[in-house]
């Protein structure tokens, strides 16, 4: 809930660039939780580079955010996105259900035939496209999914609310690739042009794969990464 909110001002302007964020105390008052929670909290805007701290001055928002999608958590795209003021919104190429492949039926354990969620968008970072994500789920796991909007344009968000979903983990590989010229259409480029191709699994509570993922990401909006050491 901080960590969520504190992004949320950070990339809506209501805290600037250099803002000084109010103490641990303070933080936790203002939430009603424990000192520790906001810890965590800041922990973790300071790992994703949203916040730095200054020993013995305190927690100021960060001046120099790149622009990125950050993966050091499952997160939606609009939270990957690491900015203090990028608008970001999808473009629904399509949302219905179909009959499943090879790869898709046994990614989810189904028969090939039956029937699957598919969606597929193009994703916006200021009115400009930065990726195309084209996503399978299990029909069993969200009946109606393709016949709703997506809670606020987020799929991550719509299962988990709407449908219960309880999210867990993902597998990803990524892999260079040049864009064909369907997809290439689709994100208003020329095709050929190389782009970083994501493949996820998302798992739930109970181990089952429930989103079959493949993104293709244009190399303006890198990922970003922050590696520790053991």
């Amino acid at each position: 809930m901080i960590y969520n909110d504190l992004v949320e001002q950070i990339q809506s302007g209501a805290l600037a660039p250099a803002a000084q964020l109010p103490g641990e105390t303070d933080l936790a008052r203002q939430y009603g939780v424990s000192r520790m929670t906001v810890r965590q909290a800041l922990d973790l805007l300071d790992s994703d580079r949203f916040v730095v701290r200054r020993q013995g001055s305190g927690t100021f928002v960060s001046e120099n955010v790149k622009r990125g999608r950050r993966l050091n958590r499952l997160r939606s795209f609009a939270d990957e996105i690491a900015s203090t003021s990028s608008e970001v919104s999808s473009r629904v190429v399509r949302a219905e259900a179909e009959k499943a492949d090879a790869e898709v039926a046994d990614a989810f354990g189904i028969a090939e035939g039956d029937l699957a969620s598919h969606i597929t968008r193009v994703r916006l970072i200021d009115g400009c496209a930065a990726a195309l994500q084209d996503a399978w789920i299990p029909y069993a796991v969200a009946p109606s999914l393709c016949r709703e909007p997506l809670l606020g344009g987020s799929l991550y968000r719509t299962l988990s609310e709407r449908f219960g979903v309880q999210l867990r983990y993902a597998d990803q590989s990524m892999t260079a690739a040049l864009l064909t010229e369907a997809q290439a259409a689709l994100l208003d480029v020329a095709p050929g042009g190389a782009v970083l191709e994501a493949r996820r699994r998302t798992f739930d509570a109970t181990g089952g794969v429930v989103e079959l993922t493949t993104s293709w990401t244009l190399p303006q909006f890198p990922f970003l990464l922050r590696i520790d050491a053991e």
